[in-house]
């Protein structure tokens, strides 16, 4: 993976993963140059400095989504 990211100049992401993996990924993916990260993993993520990272939280998506469901 961080191959095929540095080679295609890759920088933002998204963690889509389990939260027991979520570091673990996040680490490979900073590793291959990644310099902003959407994580959608129910746990906080450590990056160091100069990595952005957002936090969404996709049961709230679906709650809204619901909302105007008949």
């Amino acid at each position: 993976m961080g191959q095929a990211i540095r080679q295609a100049g890759i920088k933002v992401a998204m963690v889509c993963v389990p939260a027991s993996v979520a570091q673990i990924v996040t680490n490979q993916l900073v590793e291959a140059g990644i310099k902003a990260i959407l994580n959608y993993a129910t746990i906080s993520l450590s990056v160091p400095a100069g990595v952005r990272l957002q936090y969404l939280d996709p049961s709230i998506g679906l709650q809204r989504m619901t909302y105007y469901l008949d």
